[in-house]
């Protein structure tokens, strides 16, 4: 970029609070890091199975009488290998109480993972946000296997390197999803010197062994109106405007009949709340909609269907009396186990299943019935209505006051602590802070629950991506470390999932440095502009580039859609390389969430919601509508670990800006010591640089075009 400027220029910056005196602070170096060589945490709560006997923390369950029974009847059952995957029969990240079969036969309980377990071997595939979390469940009768990291097989590819010719892999359908199904399937056939085969088991071998197995909720459903919360009727949805509505994409497609497999699609379609999954306000159902009938299936009818429903439903109005009767634009309501053999019976010429739906829906519709694509409400649902899109705004902004008044509860409680370097569990402990954040969320209006496990981890504990804390890891909170706190609400009005990292006391230079790294990848993602063909996944890597630029990475995506008092990980947007990702809409959110974690050391993690708005653009080249981000989550960010040495002017005023939106909007309804806090935590930065080109001295307005000219990223790296 030099090459096309006249002139040689020199950047002097000096930036400070507008309350002092400018500061600049020197830049930390940081050699020979290696954040994918994870080292044991210092407090030694891993399993080691090197020893004898081996070592296993508290967290860890014992898995042997349960591999045996379920060995015993894979060899009744004529297998040799079976599968145990997260998944619900609807592919639910979360899964009800019922459905933590993965959890029952191995121990560990993050929210991703696949187990298999052969006659001598039991194995839990997970990603980088749960190898410590595995490493401090698993007993030894498990191997963890990392996914995405190089030198170990994917589990299609384990079975068919380690499997012997003849050999049956049996799975449960319900649980499988097609795309699975398919991949399992192509890796066997690679292997030409072995047969192995895929055995679908309709009868759930966990289950059999699982005496003391959950059953599923039978609370009532919740119904949200059109006018405030969704802005349209389940009537809108399905037969409304061809172009928008659920039967006019089914023409499109030259389909008869839609099979909806996906909890939150069939809650998102009838303006449906339920209990059934934690922390998801879903119930247990499938729906299909043909031309000419609506059926939903639902768990425990007799309890679910109360008159509030039925009426909600359409029921006793002309020609829909019966909580079974069908016609087009009648809910026919029947019992959840009547499903797949409804659907083995739909005489449509063309039946649409989603290409996550399961096995067993797929072997239950004939080939030449069946049209395998992406569902048509993936898209529906992630684009919000216009009063979603309030309904949204207001929920991020009520999570948000509720957040600055947990902030200001934590740093009073940390420096009236008897010793604030080493803490007083009984007094503030990452359980306490989980407990104590639901308090202040619970005085929040239409405040429902939380949107996922908190994750609250101290210390080394924030170094596990998905932490979770418990009696046997909860540890005290104090000044010597850094506190990561993600959590999520859901409202009436909308869901929500924010992340914090606080520092009480003095942070180190390295600490102070990933952190900042951190918010500038943060700041990047936030000011782009970008049309309407481009992916999450062509632009995450600009959180990433200035965390490389010093050896730094993370495990996990930089971002994920997000549901309307729905699912907290929402498809089909996402800031990540993921196959089944889509292109960015107006009126989508989505997370944005970089970090960096020091195994054994400490953790951090920057996360708020942005909706997609269109971008005020002088110009337009083509038919592209070009789109930007508003920020949702208003909470400040911890400026005791910013190092603004660090920060070109553009991230500073977007720094500003940005907190000054948290003194307008949030600040107004905050207790006074909130505000007190809110205020200490959002002091203006000034900010100061000179340009000379050839010994003259160029004004701050012309140095702001060079800037641009010069294509500068920063001013200090």
């Amino acid at each position: 970029m030099l090459k096309h400027c006249r002139t040689c220029i020199f950047v002097v910056l000096t930036i400070g609070l507008v309350c002092g005196d400018p500061v600049a602070q020197p830049r930390v170096k940081r050699q020979n890091v290696k954040p994918y060589e994870p080292a044991k945490p210092k407090n030694g709560d891993l399993r080691d199975c090197t020893i004898t006997p081996p070592y296993l923390p508290p967290t860890v369950i014992d898995t042997e009488a349960r591999l045996a029974a379920l060995r015993t009847d894979m060899t009744t059952t004529g297998i040799q290998a079976y599968i145990i995957p997260t998944e619900d029969a609807h592919q639910s990240e979360y899964v009800a109480e019922h459905d933590k079969r993965r959890q029952y036969i191995c121990g560990f309980s993050g929210s991703a993972g696949l187990a298999i377990v052969t006659s001598d071997e039991a194995l839990l595939w997970t990603d980088g946000r749960y190898f410590i979390q595995a490493e401090r469940q698993l007993d030894c009768n498990w191997k963890l296997m990392k996914q995405r990291v190089e030198g170990f097989p994917t589990p299609a590819e384990w079975l068919a390197e380690n499997l012997s010719d003849g050999d049956t892999v049996g799975f449960d359908p319900s649980l499988m999803a097609v795309d699975d199904y398919q991949t399992y399937e192509d890796e066997f056939d690679k292997t030409k010197d072995k047969n192995l085969t895929l055995a679908s088991i309709r009868d759930n071998l966990i289950d059999s062994i699982w005496s003391e197995q959950p059953s599923y909720p039978n609370t009532v459903l919740l119904t949200l109106d059109a006018e405030i919360y969704t802005g349209e009727t389940w009537q809108d949805k399905i037969w409304g405007l061809k172009e928008k509505s659920i039967r006019g994409k089914m023409m499109d497609e030259d389909v008869q009949a839609l099979v909806v497999a996906k909890l939150d699609e069939s809650a998102w379609i009838f303006n449906l709340r339920g209990q059934d999954v934690p922390y998801n306000p879903m119930f247990i159902s499938y729906t299909i909609i043909t031309t000419d009938s609506i059926r939903l299936y639902m768990y425990d009818r007799a309890v679910r269907l109360t008159e509030e429903v039925r009426s909600h439903l359409g029921k006793g109005i002309d020609n829909c009396e019966n909580d079974e009767s069908l016609s087009e634009f009648c809910v026919g309501i029947f019992e959840y186990d009547r499903f797949l053999d409804d659907l083995a019976a739909l005489t449509e010429a063309k039946i649409w299943i989603s290409t996550d739906a399961s096995y067993a829906v797929y072997e239950r519709v004939p080939e030449e019935k069946r049209v395998v694509l992406d569902s048509p409400i993936l898209l529906m649902k992630a684009v919000k209505s216009e009063q979603e899109i309030k309904g949204m705004r207001n929920a991020h902004r009520k999570d948000s006051i509720a957040l600055c008044e947990l902030g200001a509860w934590l740093e009073k409680t940390v420096n009236a602590l008897e010793n604030p370097m080493e803490g007083d569990i009984e007094v503030l402990s990452e359980l306490i802070v989980e407990e104590k954040a639901r308090e202040f969320r619970g005085m929040q209006s239409d405040f429902q629950m939380n949107s996922f496990h908190d994750i609250a981890g101290f210390g080394a504990n924030a170094a596990v991506i998905h932490y979770i804390s418990s009696e046997d890891t909860n540890v005290a909170i104090h000044k010597n470390g850094t506190f990561l706190y993600d959590s999520g609400s859901q409202y009436l009005d909308g869901s929500t999932d924010i992340t914090r990292t606080f520092h009480f006391g003095d942070p180190t230079d390295f600490m102070k440095e990933a952190y900042t790294r951190v918010l500038i990848g943060h700041i990047s993602l936030a000011l782009l502009t970008i049309r309407n063909d481009v992916q999450g996944g062509d632009v995450e890597n600009i959180a990433r580039e200035v965390l490389w630029r010093n050896g730094l990475d993370y495990r996990h995506g930089t971002g994920h859609g997000i549901g309307h008092f729905l699912t907290i990980h929402e498809p089909p947007t996402y800031f990540g390389h993921y196959p089944w990702s889509q292109p960015f809409e107006i009126g989508m959110f989505i997370s944005d969430e970089p970090g960096y974690y020091e195994d054994g050391e400490f953790g951090i993690r920057i996360e708020n919601i942005m909706e997609v708005v269109e971008a005020k653009r002088d110009h337009k080249f083509g038919d592209f509508t070009y789109m930007t981000f508003r920020m949702s989550s208003l909470v400040p960010m911890e400026p005791n670990l910013i190092d603004f040495s660090l920060f070109n002017p553009r991230e500073l005023e977007w720094y500003n800006a940005y907190n000054e939106r948290i003194r307008d909007e949030i600040g107004p309804d905050l207790s006074r010591d909130a505000k007190k806090w809110m205020d200490s935590k959002t002091r203006k930065i000034s900010y100061t640089w000179k340009v000379y080109s050839a010994g003259s001295h160029v004004s701050l307005t012309t140095y702001t075009g060079l800037f641009v000219c010069l294509g500068l990223s920063r001013l200090a790296v």
